[in-house]
């Protein structure tokens, strides 16, 4: 956007100075021209780049779902283990009581104690049976969104690699025009070249 902008605002210096000194305005329409198409390519790379990486952004949406069933996960464990340790508490009471209530004729006692016993157990049941069954859940679903981020993701990271590669080559050809407009406007000009940094090696020799 930047970029656009100051090819529009550069065009209209060129058109303002143009009236007087046309040999002047030429090289700002030149760079004018070429920020207009450097600027175009730029955004419509962020457009692709905006649409590419939408399944990382609504993966990203999504862990805090994945925390939620996490915590319901942590939650069925939790109850699990609080149900089977109250049916194993009547279990032992039971073993420990049965005998001597026997002895004793208290058989109505003995027989509440039993259906408590039983109840209890049937709850730890339960509970193990609600445990693993979000445990199910939750595994199938981890699965299945991580194969889903694999194929999205390798998509998506395929597609801004070859976006990315594309906009950087036809942002080089717009310059690289621009470069040769300024060489047929300006034939005299001398365009310094890019100069490579040499290195000497432990070996002292020097490498470019």
């Amino acid at each position: 956007d930047r970029g656009g902008a100051t090819g529009l605002e550069m065009g209209k210096l060129a058109k303002d100075v143009a009236w007087c000194d046309k040999e002047l305005s030429r090289p700002m329409e030149v760079l004018s021209s070429a920020l207009l198409r450097c600027g175009r390519r730029t955004k419509r790379l962020g457009l692709e780049l905006g649409a590419a990486i939408a399944p990382f952004s609504s993966q990203y949406r999504l862990c805090r779902y994945e925390q939620m069933a996490f915590g319901d996960r942590r939650t069925a464990l939790k109850k699990k283990m609080e149900a089977r340790t109250k049916a194993d508490g009547r279990a032992a009471k039971l073993m420990i009581n049965q005998t001597s209530m026997k002895h004793m004729g208290r058989y109505g006692t003995l027989e509440r104690m039993e259906t408590e016993a039983a109840m209890m157990d049937e709850f730890a049941t339960e509970a193990a049976r609600e445990a693993e069954e979000v445990a199910m859940r939750l595994q199938n679903e981890v699965a299945r969104i991580g194969a889903l981020r694999v194929n999205e993701w390798d998509s998506s990271m395929k597609v801004i690699a070859s976006g990315m590669k594309e906009a950087c080559a036809e942002n080089a050809a717009i310059w690289e025009s621009a470069l040769e407009a300024f060489k047929r406007e300006f034939p005299d000009l001398t365009v310094p070249m890019a100069q490579h940094a040499t290195i000497v090696d432990g070996t002292n020799n020097i490498v470019s």
